[in-house]
């Protein structure tokens, strides 16, 4: 309960510091739904595709900033907060998992990926060359996903043994969080023993602008992902009884 204080806590000290630095980078073509499942925590994400830049974010994580930077919908947000540590040793599914306050942006004509996080106060702007991972194509397994015929493929992709669905009929190199570069979108990500996310829906009119979101004004400093990866597991930096949630990437 300490936590959950202590957030409620940190989110009503923010209200005065109210602003946005959210600005609109170019119009959408194209936008996939996940859904993700980690232990007994649920989420939805976006892949929102425009024709240079594609991002990838919470739906749930989105809505909470919008709400909570805003001091006429805070408390809606201050209040889910404390339904959740009620019902937290309960068995009722949770919003969120791993990586849950990321937001990351691909941008393919320079080659670029830029993920915007954070290790508890901190807020961290990680830019590398978009991963390029070593993928096993199994042209003999094949699945439907939303009417869509998949092939899978396999790799092992920074410290996890990956196994992925993807449709040559979308052909863009592109898939949930950091996954890509197959002849074609993926529409279903499988991790043992860790994280499954599969496509709910695709959307193709009436889109929001792929859009750089900054609610609440965060200061980002660059890092290079594997000290931000040594400052995510260095459990000093968070307050006692923080619940931890394992990263995407483990090296």
């Amino acid at each position: 309960m300490k936590l959950y204080s202590f957030c409620i806590t940190f989110m009503l000290s923010l209200l005065s510091c109210f602003g946005q630095e959210t600005h609109i980078i170019e119009p959408s073509i194209l936008e996939i739904c996940y859904h993700t499942k980690y232990l007994n925590r649920y989420d939805d994400y976006a892949l929102r595709i425009g024709k240079n830049v594609s991002e990838y974010f919470s739906y749930h994580n989105l809505r909470s900033d919008s709400l909570g930077s805003n001091p006429e919908t805070a408390l809606a947000i201050i209040n889910e907060e404390i339904e959740a540590a009620r019902n937290k040793n309960k068995t009722i599914p949770t919003v969120g998992g791993p990586n849950y306050n990321d937001y990351l942006y691909r941008n393919l004509e320079e080659g670029k990926m830029t993920t915007y996080t954070q290790v508890w106060d901190s807020h961290y702007k990680i830019t590398e060359d978009i991963p390029t991972p070593e993928w096993v194509i199994h042209e003999d397994s094949t699945r439907n996903i939303i009417g869509f015929n998949c092939t899978m493929a396999t790799t092992h992709f920074r410290g996890r043994d990956w196994k992925v669905w993807f449709c040559e009929e979308i052909p863009l190199p592109l898939g949930p969080w950091k996954l890509g570069e197959l002849p074609g979108l993926i529409l279903a990500a499988h991790c043992d023993g860790f994280l499954d996310i599969i496509a709910s829906n695709i959307k193709r009119e009436q889109l929001p602008p792929v859009t750089f979101y900054n609610f609440w004004e965060k200061k980002y400093k660059d890092i290079d992902r594997l000290s931000y990866l040594k400052k995510a597991s260095n459990h000093t930096l968070y307050p006692k009884n923080t619940i931890f949630i394992p990263e995407m990437e483990l090296e």
